[in-house]
């Protein structure tokens, strides 16, 4: 055996056994990341797809893997679905337009004056979630309901009469999900803002421009990733909520979320709530796909 060939086996052996480590430790380093991820959000989205297409006995509940449209097709048979999911979407966009409005100002102002105030400011936001999010639902009913403080306190004053201060209903819903939500958009875009350059403000300002075109100019381009994220997080709970709903609707509306837990809950009819939540994932798939088009997956990574 020549002296060259017992160095390219040296050399390959050495080559594989590198590869077999760095194998290992990719396998080490993701394997739990995607075991994760196949056992807990692709199988059961796999699952509720095959369950969109299949049928259920309505006798003894039991599924037919029979591939069908049957589900979809008696979803928007009547237009009631119809109408729930343009509710759904409807109260969800109102409620992320509302969410960055007012977290929008509150971010702003911990970048710019409040830095020594961050602490305590995200605290305070925060600490509502150190709660179950079903008890602060039901905190609104204690604090506006019929029977609440406040309309107790305004019929003993004699400043209200029979109304009901809190009306429940759509309002009362959009008021409950901007309370549940608003850490979600407000952490997003203090994440953006705070990587702005505001030597850029200071130079478009000193050059003239107002502060509408300021913003509209410098500022909203840079913090537009922040936006487009903290929107996401809004958006998307707020269309499948169905604790809000439930509790500040009072069963006069009928959200998406709301729809698919009683299908499940009290009709199991899981072919038809199958078939609607992917009215959900749908929406999803195709906002990240819009988001990732206009913005680096980098940006809403830093978020």
């Amino acid at each position: 055996m020549s002296v060259l060939s017992i160095v390219d086996r040296e050399t390959r052996e050495r080559l594989m056994s590198r590869l077999r480590s760095e194998k290992r430790k990719l396998a080490v380093t993701t394997g739990p990341s995607l075991l994760w991820l196949a056992l807990f959000l692709l199988a059961p989205v796999a699952l509720m797809t095959a369950l969109s297409f299949a049928r259920v006995n309505p006798t003894t509940f039991q599924v037919i893997w029979e591939p069908n449209l049957e589900s979809y097709r008696a979803l928007f048979q009547g237009g009631t679905f119809t109408s729930i999911v343009l509710l759904s979407f409807k109260i969800a966009v109102v409620t992320t337009i509302i969410t960055m409005a007012l977290a929008f100002p509150v971010a702003y102002a911990l970048v710019t004056r409040l830095e020594r105030s961050f602490g305590v400011v995200i605290f305070l936001v925060l600490l509502p979630f150190f709660t179950m999010y079903i008890v602060r639902a039901y905190s609104w009913l204690l604090l506006f309901g019929d029977g609440g403080i406040l309309n107790t306190v305004f019929r003993r004053l004699g400043l209200l009469g029979t109304t009901n201060l809190f009306p429940y209903g759509e309002a009362a819903v959009v008021v409950g999900l901007v309370h549940a939500y608003f850490p979600y958009m407000l952490l997003s875009l203090y994440a953006s803002l705070d990587g702005v350059d505001f030597a850029l403000v200071e130079a478009a300002r000193d050059l003239g421009a107002s502060r509408v075109e300021t913003f509209v100019d410098v500022i909203f381009p840079l913090v537009l990733p922040g936006m487009i994220a903290g929107s996401l997080f809004v958006f998307v709970p707020s269309l499948g909520a169905f604790i809000t709903p439930r509790f500040l609707g009072q069963g006069k509306i009928l959200m998406l979320g709301m729809y698919i837990e009683q299908r499940v809950g009290a009709l199991y009819q899981v072919d038809y709530a199958s078939a609607a939540s992917m009215i959900i994932v749908l929406t999803i798939l195709i906002l990240f796909g819009l988001s990732f088009r206009y913005i680096d997956i980098e940006d809403l990574g830093g978020v």
